[in-house]
């Protein structure tokens, strides 16, 4: 069964599937093959670029391309692969992934357009874990102004109309809608890039409760601190356990008033010293 470029988030891993592909339809080809008709300098160049060690330019990609046969809708998949995997900004990260899941439709559905739409605004879970504890009958006004900060009246339809279409949420026979996990969790999809970009609109949030909240009602604390690498594994093994304890405790709520939002926050103020002089 030939590969479907569409099941991949890697270039490196298309490129590596498709070579193995061709290899064992023909024992001929290889690395060197690949150079030749690529117009690299030398078949170790493919291995570099497999192991992550070496990008490629746009240029290249289109080479690579002629020389696996691919089709143009494929190359255009492709093309955005490279872009995405090489992107330095958050915001190029978020451009291409979208373009990514636009040539996706339709097709393979690996790259996960569920968990990418529903962290694309702060305020789709926040509507979400809202629906869970308060009677919602189609008061889009009032759901609006029960979020801190307030949404708009449109931003909350858009939101429970996303949550419908996810299968997160749905409209009892009484006629009020209702949320259809007590707790979701993203578990390994922080990696991604809607993940990302999710996290960093919550800081934002975090920023402007100072403004917005009373002192009582939040709570933000900062260390800074010098420790080994060593010690960041433990710090940040203990907070994974920690958060785990929060979403069994949060699972296991009986009476829940309210929506918040959790951030801890981890990172270097310094560069790291590899060895003292």
């Amino acid at each position: 069964m030939a590969m479907d470029i569409y099941e991949h988030s890697d270039y490196r891993q298309v490129l590596k599937t498709l070579y193995e592909e061709r290899k064992r339809k023909d024992a001929k080809f290889s690395y060197r093959f690949i150079a030749l008709h690529a117009g690299f300098k030398s078949a170790g160049f493919f291995t570099q670029i497999l192991q992550g060690t070496t990008n490629i330019s746009m240029n290249t990609a289109l080479s690579l391309a002629g020389v696996f046969k691919l089709k143009p809708s494929e190359i255009e998949y492709f093309e955005n692969l490279v872009q995405f995997n090489q992107a330095k900004t958050q915001s190029d990260k978020q451009h291409y992934f979208r373009k990514i899941i636009s040539l996706k439709k339709g097709k393979s559905k690996t790259l996960d357009e569920r968990q990418f739409e529903l962290f694309t605004k702060w305020y789709y879970l926040a509507v979400r874990e809202l629906l869970g504890i308060r009677t919602f009958k189609g008061d889009y006004k009032r759901l609006a102004e029960s979020l801190v900060p307030a949404i708009t009246v449109a931003e909350a339809r858009e939101a429970v109309k996303v949550l419908e279409k996810l299968g997160l949420v749905r409209m009892a026979p009484s006629g009020a809608y209702e949320r259809l996990d007590d707790v979701l969790t993203t578990g390994d999809y922080w990696k991604s890039v809607a993940i990302t970009q999710f996290q960093i609109d919550t800081l934002e949030l975090a920023r402007g409760s100072y403004d917005r909240v009373a002192p009582e009602l939040r709570n933000h604390s900062t260390l800074t601190l010098s420790i080994s690498q060593g010690e960041y594994g433990w710090i940040k093994e203990e907070l994974g356990n920690l958060r785990k304890r929060i979403l069994e405790m949060a699972r296991g709520s009986m009476n829940p008033d309210r929506v918040y939002q959790i951030n801890v926050n981890v990172f270097p103020l310094s560069t790291i010293d590899q060895a003292d002089p």
